[in-house]
């Protein structure tokens, strides 16, 4: 086959019905195939506010979450305000270890006594209903934008809060519901631009048209790194915002550029994923968000330098210590027999700032949802899910609520917090309930496409490319090779990382799987086996001109 026969193939696979559906999924357009943001429930209250706080020059607060979706965020309004010359703001990010998840009343009252008049969160507060009356006592006003799903308590967060943006609401008018938190507040950040400048105020005039999307590269780690579905709005934002991050005129994104050697200009979702995300999170994980924000928006090369240099330490604690503790599991959950529905585990000593880390390679080697419990500095037990696609996570929370003190997430990945009374119950509950409401039509196996290992080389690799980015809701395509085991072995540190060389008598290709073993897969292979896999294809990190592929499954 051709390239453009698999081409086709792949297309086909994706259900693509129409020429419209071809085109807008093959060439996202900016301008044609996003949404209007007035069309979102609030939003012209929520604009109106910021523009009268702007004019009487009233003090603003942005409050966001503390992961690579909520400092992201943040940083797209911070960008927004400097560029309207306007810095009577402040931007907090709540301490993960020492404030803990959610939009607090302490802090609340710290931004009271700094003259806040105004608080807009990002990435957060949807659950926090009695912290926004808390604020709106205080005389504060609070706009509320997030993503995550809303709980019980919507309706009395609609009685206090100014305006709500959120696509994920029961009543949501807006077309596309699985924006991220920062593409939430860069859907805010152009209705503030489109009103201003139709209002005809001066500082608005100095922008122009079309300068919002130089924070779409804010807007694509985000949408990455949160793991929302890349389609519709979200597959623009990261199609562009890959565009705008190879030639990002941040500081700190080129500094980690040279620190991590890659090249700027070739930057994809996959650098996204595995080195500018982790670092973000590292920041919070392991000490202090803002150094994080700070790479995000310092505009001086040597500081940008140092942020980017503490965060690579900070990084590499971090995969040590969630090394540590998923080897910990491994262990206890292999020695298990009869494994349940729902993989449950905690300790007091453990991080919940680093649980969601483990359960998620967990979730992935034992292919069932895990969740996994710390405690935090506070005292307060939390503890995070990750769903191997079988289960929605946040419909498995709210089916155990009665044993939960508080919870949220999205469907791939939700956090919870828990009393020590309740711990010991969340393994009966969480399997109990995920009978209940498992998802069958996950077991189906993935589409691929079966070629040769010659076929197998940068052409394809090229060819396939006009299918990026890829991601949730648009995964790599698969491709079916077979050959003889020409070699394997486990490599790294702790020997739980594959490598296979497989071969025909035309051609030989590397397949490798991270943080996998042939154990993962229940595979027995010997050298001069004849072996069938699935993979996708990539270019090695190390030898860009160099092909690869990525182990799915032996088939």
């Amino acid at each position: 086959m051709t390239d453009n026969e698999i081409l086709e193939i792949l297309i086909k696979q994706l259900a693509i019905t129409s020429d419209k559906e071809r085109e807008r999924f093959l060439s996202p357009d900016y301008d044609l195939h996003t949404h209007p943001p007035f069309l979102m429930n609030d939003m012209n209250e929520a604009v109106e506010r910021v523009l009268d706080a702007i004019e009487k020059n009233e003090k603003i607060a942005v409050y966001s979450d503390f992961d690579a979706d909520g400092i992201p965020a943040g940083a797209i309004l911070y960008d927004l305000f400097k560029k309207l010359e306007f810095n009577n703001f402040i931007n907090y990010i709540p301490h993960r270890n020492l404030e803990g998840y959610g939009f607090h009343k302490d802090a609340v009252s710290k931004l009271k006594e700094q003259d806040v008049s105004l608080i807009i969160t990002v990435d957060v507060g949807i659950s926090d209903y009695k912290t926004v009356e808390f604020a709106k006592n205080l005389d504060i006003d609070c706009i509320i934008t997030d993503h995550h799903e809303p709980n019980g308590d919507f309706e009395k967060l609609k009685k206090s809060a100014v305006a709500i943006l959120n696509p994920k609401r029961e009543d949501s008018t807006y077309p596309f519901r699985e924006l991220c938190g920062a593409g939430v507040a860069f859907k805010f950040a152009q209705a503030i631009l489109q009103r201003g400048k139709e209002n005809d105020i001066a500082r608005f005039k100095k922008i122009k048209n079309g300068w919002e999307k130089w924070l779409l590269d804010l807007v694509a780690i985000a949408t990455v790194a949160d793991m929302v579905p890349l389609i519709d709005e979200n597959r623009v934002f990261v199609k562009w915002g890959l565009v705008v991050l190879r030639k990002s005129p941040r500081a700190g994104i080129r500094a980690l550029c040279l620190k991590t050697r890659v090249k700027q200009g070739d930057i994809t979702e996959d650098d996204i994923a595995f080195l500018i995300a982790p670092r973000i999170n590292a920041a919070s994980r392991m000490d202090n968000p803002e150094d994080a924000f700070l790479m995000l928006t310092i505009d001086n090369a040597n500081k940008a330098e140092d942020i980017v240099s503490h965060l690579e330490k900070l990084n590499n604690k971090r995969k040590g210590m969630v090394a540590s503790l998923t080897r910990e599991l491994v262990k206890k959950f292999t020695l298990e027999n009869n494994l349940p529905a729902v993989l449950v585990a905690g300790n007091p000593n453990w991080s919940p700032a680093l649980v969601g880390l483990a359960a998620s390679s967990l979730s992935d080697r034992f292919k069932r949802p895990v969740c996994i419990w710390g405690r935090e500095g506070t005292g307060v037990l939390k503890g995070s899910c990750r769903s191997n696609g079988s289960v929605d996570i946040v419909k498995l929370l709210e089916q155990s609520k009665d044993v939960l003190l508080g919870f949220g997430g999205h469907s791939g990945a939700g956090g919870f917090s828990v009393s020590l009374e309740n711990v010991d119950k969340l393994k009966d509950v969480f399997s109990l309930n995920y009978e209940k409401i498992k998802n069958e039509k996950n077991t189906i196996a993935p589409a691929f496409v079966e070629v040769e290992i010659e076929r197998v080389d940068s052409s394809l690799l090229d060819a396939i490319q006009v299918l990026a980015p890829f991601g949730v809701g648009n995964p790599k395509p698969a491709f079916k090779i077979s050959g003889e085991v020409n070699s394997f072995k486990h490599f790294g540190k702790d020997k739980n990382h594959i490598e296979i060389f497989l071969q025909n008598k035309k051609a030989r290709i590397r397949v490798f799987a991270f943080f996998k073993t042939l154990d993962s897969f229940g595979k027995k292979i010997e050298v001069g086996n004849n072996i069938s896999v699935l993979a996708t294809i990539e270019r090695s990190r190390w030898k860009r001109n160099f092909i690869e592929m990525r182990l799915i499954d032996f088939i």
